[in-house]
């Protein structure tokens, strides 16, 4: 091939440029702020092709530490997908994907992915396979008023009380997530409003609120909370509460399957059955 293969470059200045070039102009985001800020760390690797010194093709690994039911589990995620436009039709994707997929299917208990609608063909030539989640929901009564306050972000000294509990935070779901990188990505980037904290159980809430219906995507706190207190706080205008996680205690919910517009999930490997059999649903602050 007569481009170079290179990876884990985050502290090279010219290539990360250049990673951060193409990732805005093929998603619209970057991870400039997210460099500076120190939070890029060693889970997340861009596996990549360079034209000399420009990069124009990726597939990034995000290393993920997940505990299900007790038990814990290392998957890899993949994101960060993308070829300039320039370089299309040279199976330069595909090239990476194989690199990437033979690497790591034998280190892991398994290899993820968020697919975009419009690829939603290629993942399967490389062993993947749709899966299915599950989303929990219930109306609800809430009674007394809104308790919760909205967390300024912008705020250094929030931030860092924010950060630090996110590093040390307690495991509040079925299925959790450890990834303080990619929680610090979400929560001081594309969620940076959606930061809220229950005084009542001392725990922040990454939450949605929209015409009286509740996501909360995620419970930060450093213990394990009461999940009826938080929905309770954001007081009586909430008629509706949907979860991005999987509850321990699903009494009094509605279990669906999840789907979203340029989100299908494909999985490689066995111990994702467990999704499907256990009505499963990964964390949505964890997709990359």
């Amino acid at each position: 091939m007569q481009y170079k293969y290179i990876t884990n470059y985050k502290n090279n200045d010219i290539l990360r440029k250049s990673f951060n070039e193409l990732t805005e102009k093929t998603y619209s985001f970057n991870f400039v702020e997210w460099f500076q800020n120190g939070f890029w760390d060693e889970n997340y690797i861009p596996y990549s092709l360079a034209d000399g010194e420009k990069i124009i093709a990726n597939v990034s690994v995000n290393k993920m530490d997940f505990m299900l039911d007790g038990a814990e589990k290392r998957y890899i995620q993949i994101g960060t997908v993308m070829t300039d436009k320039a370089y299309g039709g040279q199976g330069l994707s595909r090239y990476l994907m194989e690199k990437v997929i033979e690497e790591y299917v034998n280190k892991v208990d398994g290899i993820y992915l968020f697919a975009n609608d419009q690829v939603l063909n290629f993942y399967p030539k490389f062993g993947f396979i749709k899966n299915k989640e599950y989303q929990y929901s219930k109306l609800v009564d809430v009674k007394n008023d809104k308790q919760i306050l909205h967390i300024n972000m912008t705020d250094s000294i929030n931030r860092i009380k924010f950060l630090e509990t996110a590093k040390n935070c307690a495991n509040n779901e079925r299925f959790s997530m450890y990834n303080f990188g990619l929680i610090a990505f979400m929560t001081t980037g594309p969620m940076i409003n959606n930061i809220y904290y229950c005084p009542g159980e001392d725990a922040y809430v990454v939450a949605d609120i929209k015409e009286g219906e509740l996501l909360i995507h995620q419970i930060i706190s450093l213990h394990r909370v009461n999940l009826d207190s938080i929905i309770n706080s954001f007081g009586n205008t909430i008629g509706k509460v949907y979860l991005g996680f999987t509850p321990y205690d699903s009494e009094g919910y509605e279990i669906n399957e999840y789907y979203e517009e340029d989100c299908t999930l494909f999985c490689l490997g066995k111990d994702f059955e467990n999704i499907d059999k256990r009505k499963l649903m990964f964390p949505t602050l964890s997709h990359a």
